[in-house]
């Protein structure tokens, strides 16, 4: 089967359990039903640029989300959120240790307008500085 132009590669719908697929058995599929995916089409040239980003979007798809491929971006992701989790309760852990010294010592002195004014101090700098940037930067997870 020959599929030159976009429009045709994009219309082949692949057979059902494909997603299951390994890389080998997919291209063992192609090459024993004749179909063969470029990495450019025919008519690529005449192509806008939305649909050369959605004719490789559509390429990656159907070539390379295999059940392994998968597997690694989710243990990719798993690591990244691990040590996102271990980096924020560190600083969770410097905040109450910082906490604890204006509160738990004398290092403050008596006044207790100064100790809530250095708690709201801590509590806003942290804020801004740490938790609304870590929170902005937190791993999402791969999409299937």
């Amino acid at each position: 089967m020959t599929l030159r132009t976009s429009r045709d590669l994009m219309a082949w719908q692949p057979p059902t359990g494909w997603r299951e697929l390994s890389s080998e058995q997919r291209h063992a599929y192609l090459e024993r039903h004749g179909i063969r995916i470029p990495l450019r089409p025919a008519d690529w040239e005449q192509m806008d640029h939305d649909r050369r980003m959605g004719y490789l979007s559509w390429h990656s798809r159907i070539l390379s989300d295999t059940p392994d491929a998968r597997a690694a971006k989710e243990r990719e992701y798993r690591k990244d959120l691990r040590a996102w989790n271990v980096l924020m309760g560190w600083w969770i852990l410097c905040l109450l240790v910082g906490l604890g010294i204006v509160w738990g010592t004398g290092a403050a002195g008596e006044g207790l307008g100064l100790r809530i004014g250095i708690t709201l101090f801590a509590g806003v700098g942290y804020t801004m500085a740490i938790l609304i940037p870590m929170l902005i930067s937190r791993p999402s997870p791969p999409r299937t």
